[in-house]
């Protein structure tokens, strides 16, 4: 499962925002012309980071900073050459050449230095996969060099990035003040902080931007996603936050060699059961439709509907009012698109917005599912035993 996207569509914060709220295990790659970055994340949290516009190892910053001597650093990649898996960090500590508080303060500002760096990226792709897998990519410096067992808060790290960010701003001639943040240490140790004041002020942040107020909604239902106890709890959900999209949807369910309406909301049928027209719906992947061409292309869709026999079919069931826009965007588990949800802004006709947002939320939906379905056969399994 992954999330894919342009970083001018959706912001490194808001991924990171998003990525510490869901406290998701992964892997984000972000690529531009300014180069490659990785970030890893634990429950959430920023345990490991490379840039490969950032080129210094570990050892060079060790040796220039006088921590360590050429020769013991020799000796300790000498160490590393036989196990290559080890981290440069923890053969150091082994040989007792650095404590652990020295190691970790270290790698802690190195990271820090690397995420600050990305969060200013403003074009580009990124890519975030779900699970503890190692990078695709290959960035000329170790990523097991700078790793965090603790990890950094994802909320403390944005919060100084956007920090240091505004300053760069303010810097710049012409530009408009921005309000002095809080003061944060710069001591290479670990700096410990209370998240609770990081979060309420990015949370305010984001509150009083209008730009960024389909965010609101998104969090609190993260929420709800984290603990799934059932696939029907996830469609209610995804029901739920789509009718802050659009003025009525319908979920339809993927069969293979159709889609078949599973619930609804908004819909208006003149004497007849919104919900038994619904589940009676009925779409050939034989043909051509708007559900064929999402579920071939793993992508979402907005925009105006292609006339055609299914696509008729469609409209003709939901009352036969054209839509001037629709939507609709899969929902993926285990590499297959299971749900599909359809929605458009009849009677209305309102432009529809916030779809950006909606995309995540049915990629934390398709998260969210997996992780039940995984725990529902590891139950199985055991009962098995």
């Amino acid at each position: 499962m992954s999330l894919v996207g342009r970083l001018e569509d959706l912001a490194l914060p808001d991924i990171f925002q998003i990525i510490s709220l869901s406290k998701k295990t992964g892997t984000l790659i972000a690529r531009s012309r300014k180069g490659t970055g990785v970030v890893v994340f634990k429950d959430g949290q920023v345990v490991q980071a490379a840039c490969d516009s950032i080129r210094d190892s570990l050892g060079n910053i060790l040796v220039s900073q006088g921590m360590v001597t050429e020769e013991v650093l020799a000796q300790a990649l000498a160490f590393q050459k036989r196990d290559v898996d080890k981290p440069l960090g923890m053969i150091l500590m082994e040989m007792g050449a650095l404590p652990a508080q020295t190691m970790e303060g270290v790698i802690r500002k190195q990271i820090e230095e690397i995420v600050y760096d990305l969060l200013g990226w403003e074009e580009g792709f990124f890519n975030f996969e779900l699970g503890e897998i190692a990078p695709k990519d290959k960035i000329e410096i170790d990523t097991q060099q700078f790793l965090l067992k603790s990890g950094i808060s994802a909320e403390y790290l944005l919060m100084e990035g956007t920090r240091i960010i505004d300053e760069k701003k303010k810097a710049k001639p012409r530009q408009t003040p921005s309000p002095p943040a809080l003061p944060v240490s710069s001591s290479p140790t670990p700096v410990r902080l209370s998240s609770e004041p990081a979060r309420e002020e990015f949370r305010a942040r984001i509150e009083k931007d209008d730009s960024r107020k389909d965010f609101t909604a998104l969090k609190s239902m993260f929420d709800e996603l984290r603990f799934p106890t059932a696939t029907a709890e996830v469609t209610l959900l995804i029901l739920r936050y789509a009718s802050e999209v659009v003025n009525r949807a319908i979920l339809f369910m993927v069969k293979k060699d159709e889609v078949r309406g599973l619930g609804q909301f908004g819909m208006e049928l003149r004497g007849r059961s919104a919900d038994q027209v619904v589940r009676n719906i009925k779409i050939s992947l034989n043909q051509p439709s708007l559900f064929l061409n999402v579920i071939k292309n793993r992508t979402g869709y907005i925009g105006s509907l292609e006339k055609n026999q299914a696509n008729d079919y469609l409209i003709n069931e939901l009352g036969g009012v054209m839509a001037d826009q629709v939507l609709a965007i899969p929902l993926i588990v285990d590499g297959k698109v299971a749900l599909v949800v359809y929605g458009d802004n009849v009677p209305e006709r309102k432009p529809i917005r916030g779809v950006d947002t909606l995309e995540i939320f049915m990629n934390q939906a398709g998260m969210a599912l997996e992780k039940a379905l995984l725990e529902k056969r590891l139950a199985e399994l055991q009962k098995e035993k």
